[in-house]
């Protein structure tokens, strides 16, 4: 007796493997009561080398074993990653192990970012993002998707409407830096990776900038408007809010001294 011959791939996917082998012959088939299993093996590929991955070892009953064009699928299998499959037949008078087939699974798309490896640095006209790539990548990472918009201001009267974008970064850049920002607003980052067969799960963070201070307004060199014996009144520009409600505080000293110069 001899065991399984030409055992080959026909059809690979992301999560099953489809092989197929030579019929048996009439001396394996109708002589002795016989059993065909499908042993594999496999450690996932996109595994991170700070991890130790432990191998699985698997086996199944083969049940197609009269057809002309015998094959089996395994199914269930991780995306992107090494499968060793040899066929296994054994009868009365022993046992017989086909050559072992080495396949790898085809890609699919990535698990999420982790959300704990997110992490944001707040200024007032800037976030500065970075992040991780998925634990699951499920294949070769090839790019980085973040959008990003605002949610809220502390200053209830600024538009947030064109407050929002996107970018693309590449595999190998994991930060950006998100500029011409608004004071003191929420903004919300929506974060996903894909490689070649899309994109994967989305995860949501959110980071506020800080407030600035106001923009204060020119002052021409001009007299006050009017001033008595006991009040001055001078023409108040308004100052250019950043991140929050302008709220107006007159020096009393200033103010003081406009009510002393000399009358005209």
């Amino acid at each position: 007796m001899h065991g399984p011959q030409r055992l080959q791939v026909s059809d690979i996917q992301s999560k099953q493997v489809t092989v197929r082998w030579e019929p048996f012959g009439y001396n394996v088939t109708r002589c002795h009561s016989y059993n065909l299993t499908v042993q594999y093996r496999y450690r996932p590929a996109g595994a991170s080398s700070r991890e130790s991955v432990k191998e699985q070892v698997m086996e199944e009953v083969v049940y197609d074993t009269l057809s002309s064009v015998p094959q089996h699928t395994v199914r269930n299998l991780p995306p992107y990653t090494n499968v060793s499959l040899k066929l296994v037949l054994s009868n009365p008078e022993g046992r017989k192990e086909s050559a072992e087939l080495l396949v790898l699974t085809d890609e699919d798309v990535p698990g999420a970012v982790p959300v704990d490896s997110i992490l944001g640095r707040s200024y007032e006209q800037q976030i500065s993002l970075s992040w991780r790539e998925p634990l699951n990548t499920f294949g070769l990472i090839r790019q980085y998707e973040i959008s990003y918009k605002a949610l809220s201001s502390f200053d209830t009267e600024f538009d947030l409407s064109n407050q929002s974008g996107k970018v693309f970064k590449p595999a190998n850049e994991t930060s950006h830096v998100f500029s011409g920002l608004s004071p003191g607003s929420t903004y919300s980052f929506t974060i996903r990776a894909s490689t070649i067969k899309g994109f994967g799960p989305p995860v949501i963070t959110q980071f506020t900038t800080k407030i600035s201070a106001p923009l204060m307004p020119a002052y021409d060199q001009e007299s006050p408007l009017n001033q008595t014996d006991s009040s001055v009144t001078v023409l108040l520009k308004p100052a250019q809010s950043r991140g929050a409600p302008v709220r107006l505080e007159i020096n009393e000293c200033v103010a003081a001294r406009l009510s002393e110069q000399p009358k005209t």
